[in-house]
């Protein structure tokens, strides 16, 4: 039964430009990258070069999903069978499942007790000359250590792969987030801080991988200068296996509208998280992740509140986050599990692994044989809130302070 008498901000937005984009789209006679040229700029090659120039990155890929993104990231990275990727012991399983997708083997590794995102110490702990790539996912609006991390890649020879997918807009030290890896995955899933409905960014600032990217999600063809009104833009050469991973031009049309608000958006999500973090620590139990002093802006998909076990009893993240859900007429979800025991993530139970098969390969993808106690940890005791909230007002925040000390008090165990 719902206690709440207010409701939130709707999520996603749109506005009269978003439709008359649509409509654009709708009547151009080109409705994906592969239809035929108009003579006019397609809106996903305008979303591409608007996005990479916002990143100040040189090149954007769109793609249909942002697990597109990380698999045509990872192929033209060059990483396939026999290598590994490292993939924090914390994050959506696509993150792991993509790696499974092109044959690779994920290492599943655990993650910094501060941020929540990959240990820096604990990836060079999981190195072995099988080693091709480290997976640096952005989560919960905190940042992997770049700094240190790009140490690490460089020192090993190992390329960088960072997941934006939490975190679009953010910046370190100025820079944004997605800009600092040999390549970049995003997703634009209807949640995300940057929405289409379904897509994918991938981005790269070298001109090789870039050509890899593009032609692996658009079945191996290339983009062709000088098309002629009513020939395809996509020319057909040899030399690399692709897929059919290419963004829509509606879809296209929706993530350059909502580009255009992002920055705007972001600015109010952050005073009201700020707000937010103000007053949860007078509230015991709770507290949320820290931000490395190098994201000068953050950006959280979802707003991470840890629960301290000795409160709330520990593995109370599903009581908590129905309790809240409750209270503030909003779908609030406890925290991803740790991928070791995840749900979602049973690459045994898959094509990957069959009846029959090498033994050693069921054993090197069996999640169970990760140790990850910080992950572990922190995947069952806490929730996160989703980043439309925090497009209320700063004194909306006291609502969910309240909601939280109730659940403090009902479920708490001191």
């Amino acid at each position: 039964m719902k206690t709440h008498t207010h409701s939130w901000p709707a999520w996603p937005r749109y506005t009269p430009q978003t439709e008359e984009r649509l409509l654009a789209a709708l009547r151009s006679g080109r409705w994906t990258v592969s239809g035929a040229y108009t003579g006019e700029r397609s809106f996903e090659e305008s979303f591409a070069r608007a996005f990479a120039e916002y990143l100040g990155a040189a090149h954007a890929v769109p793609t249909c999903n942002g697990s597109a993104a990380l698999t045509v990231a990872l192929e033209a990275l060059d990483v396939g069978p026999g290598d590994e990727v490292l993939v924090p012991g914390i994050t959506w399983v696509a993150c792991a499942s993509s790696v499974l997708r092109v044959g690779a083997t994920p290492v599943l590794v655990d993650v910094d007790p501060d941020t929540l995102c990959m240990s820096v110490a604990a990836a060079e702990a999981a190195l072995t000359p099988r080693t091709k790539v480290v997976m640096a996912v952005h989560l919960y609006g905190s940042a992997v250590d770049l700094d240190a991390m790009g140490e690490l890649t460089r020192r090993h020879g190992l390329a960088l792969l960072e997941d934006c997918s939490h975190v679009h807009g953010a910046t370190w030290d100025g820079r944004r987030l997605g800009s600092f890896g040999d390549a970049a995955a995003f997703s634009l899933q209807q949640t995300k801080l940057l929405t289409s409905g379904e897509g994918g960014v991938a981005v790269t600032s070298d001109p090789e991988i870039h050509s890899r990217l593009y032609r692996k999600r658009a079945d191996g063809r290339r983009h062709r200068t000088g098309t002629p009104p009513g020939e395809l833009e996509l020319e057909e050469l040899p030399g690399v296996q692709g897929y059919n991973y290419c963004m829509s031009e509606f879809n296209a049309a929706v993530a350059l509208d909502g580009l255009g608000r992002l920055d705007e958006e972001n600015d109010r999500r952050r005073a009201s998280m700020r707000r937010l973090e103000e007053l949860i620590k007078d509230i015991e139990g709770v507290y949320p992740l820290v931000r490395p002093a190098s994201l000068t802006a953050e950006a959280a998909y979802q707003f991470c509140v840890r629960l301290r076990p000795e409160v709330f009893g520990h593995g109370a993240k599903h009581k908590v986050a129905a309790l809240l859900s409750q209270q503030l007429g909003a779908h609030i979800e406890p925290v991803d599990s740790a991928l070791n025991r995840n749900d979602l993530y049973q690459p045994l139970s898959s094509g990957w692994v069959r009846a029959g098969a090498d033994p050693r390969r069921a054993r090197e993808l069996d999640p169970a044989r990760f140790e990850l106690p910080v992950a572990e940890a922190a995947g069952e005791n806490a929730v996160v809130l989703p980043h439309w909230m925090f497009l209320a007002p700063p004194e909306r925040m006291e609502l969910v302070a309240a909601a939280l000390e109730t659940a403090r008090t009902r479920l708490g165990v001191v």
